[in-house]
């Protein structure tokens, strides 16, 4: 779910819908309008303070950030594109969607620490499925119901930064919880 998504609200809209401050790098470099974002790409997202800096949630403040979008732990020796995060990790096999047992996200090693303290709100318009069988093959868009009073939305998710050893470069990057 969600390997492609549509975000094209303007940086105003998105400020006033969340409350959110751009960052410095937000401000210099916004990412533009996309109406197909898929892993590689730059996109915005909402990050909050950090898990020790929540005691007064009335003064809670939110930043809006690029990121890159497509998840690469901090651990990692290569860079790799991982664009969903499975809630329940391997508990459910069977992609049954009343499933309420385990969520294996917490166990599985490269999401631990990011679902613990690193979490963010993907700004989207809607986002690009495909039926089971067909995948992308036959994408269909999904939006939220209420025009433009309900956009844009978040999709819940994570993110990390990691570095390229050979440029230093370091990336920080997302995926979006399923």
């Amino acid at each position: 779910m969600c390997g492609r998504y549509v975000s094209v609200t303007s940086v105003s809209a998105i400020e006033k819908r969340f409350n959110a401050q751009p960052s410095t790098a937000f401000v210099q470099c916004p990412p533009a309008p996309n109406t197909n974002i898929s892993h590689g790409e730059q996109a915005a997202v909402i990050i909050g303070p950090a898990a020790g800096e929540m005691s007064d949630l009335s003064k809670m403040s939110l930043t809006l950030d690029t990121m890159q979008f497509g998840f690469t732990p901090t651990w990692a020796k290569k860079q790799f594109y991982m664009v969903n995060a499975r809630c329940e990790g391997d508990h459910n096999k069977t992609n049954d969607p009343r499933y309420t047992g385990a969520m294996g996200i917490l166990q599985k090693p490269m999401f631990r620490k990011s679902i613990r303290s690193r979490r963010c709100l993907v700004v989207a318009d809607a986002f690009i499925e495909g039926p089971q069988h067909e995948k992308l093959s036959k994408p269909y868009l999904v939006y939220a119901r209420g025009g433009g009073r309900s956009r844009p939305f978040g999709l819940a998710g994570i993110w990390d930064a990691w570095t390229d050893l050979r440029t230093g470069e370091l990336i920080r990057s997302f995926a979006v919880i399923t």
